[in-house]
């Protein structure tokens, strides 16, 4: 068993190799969370959670456990992911991150974060968000704000985008919300992922890496691999057929986040 909902605002995760929160909140999927006592309070849209790790367990305590449940995917097995990514050049990756999830956001919120993300620093874009949602989310009683909604959304400005430090994405931005209220996620969802890409690269601000990062991070197409730095960096040190397994192979996106964290985060070598 890797995780049990115990009542409707806890759930407990037991298999810690397929759950390392430390590494799922530095693999570059999470930008709301904070480091909190012996462990991170996260949010995702209007959702928030409180993460204590202890040496057997994971105890995750918040407002929705089903909520949290689905969105760290606990549903996977990731150990049988992991024997597909089975080459030795792959294993100082896996070995590091290998409790890393494939998580499953909130679409809007990730639509909208991948945006201010690109081309923008951690520190920049994280604190624009931060902001985005206190001044146009709901606040969460006595537990910060929820992200936007597409409603509060609309209200924004070109110029109050650009004011939160969004630069020249303010037009994007202001743009994409309203392209995003006249498309359905469920539809989105039941559209085979060539075509999916080709929707989202519609929208205002997206191109290739961040229509990868909405796939994988919101709709939960674990072939999808973004095509970041550190993903360049490391197949030009794998063989052909590495290289397949890495980018086009049926777990492509699980792989890019393990040589993410790796490489990025731990500083390692492959």
């Amino acid at each position: 068993m890797i995780a049990k909902i115990i009542n409707r605002h806890r759930l407990e995760v037991y298999d810690l190799s397929q759950f390392d929160a430390y590494a799922i909140m530095h693999s570059g999927q999470v930008f709301r969370y904070q480091t909190a006592t012996n462990g991170f309070k996260v949010w995702s849209g209007a959702h928030w959670a409180e993460l204590q790790v202890l040496p057997d367990k994971v105890i995750i305590d918040g407002d929705d456990a089903d909520y949290f449940y689905h969105y760290f995917d606990l549903d996977t097995d990731y150990n049988v992911l992991k024997k597909a990514l089975t080459f030795p050049k792959l294993q100082t990756a896996m070995q590091a991150g290998g409790g890393i999830r494939i998580l499953r956001g909130d679409w809007t919120e990730i639509v909208i974060s991948f945006i201010i993300s690109a081309n923008n620093n951690i520190k920049r874009f994280t604190k624009t968000l931060n902001t985005l949602c206190e001044q146009y989310g709901t606040p969460i009683k006595d537990h910060g704000y929820a992200f936007p909604t597409l409603a509060q959304l609309m209200t924004i400005t070109t110029a109050d985008w650009r004011a939160m430090g969004c630069g020249y994405r303010d037009q994007y931005l202001f743009t994409a919300v309203r392209q995003l209220a006249e498309l359905d996620f469920a539809t989105l969802a039941a559209l085979p992922t060539t075509d999916l890409n080709k929707t989202l690269l519609n929208l205002a601000g997206v191109g290739p890496k961040v229509s990868a990062c909405i796939m994988l991070f919101a709709f939960h197409r674990l072939e999808v691999a973004p095509i970041d730095t550190w993903l360049r960096k490391a197949i030009t040190q794998l063989t052909v057929a590495e290289q397949a397994t890495i980018l086009h192979g049926q777990y492509a996106g699980v792989a890019q986040q393990y040589i993410y964290y790796a490489l990025q985060h731990l500083h390692k070598t492959l």
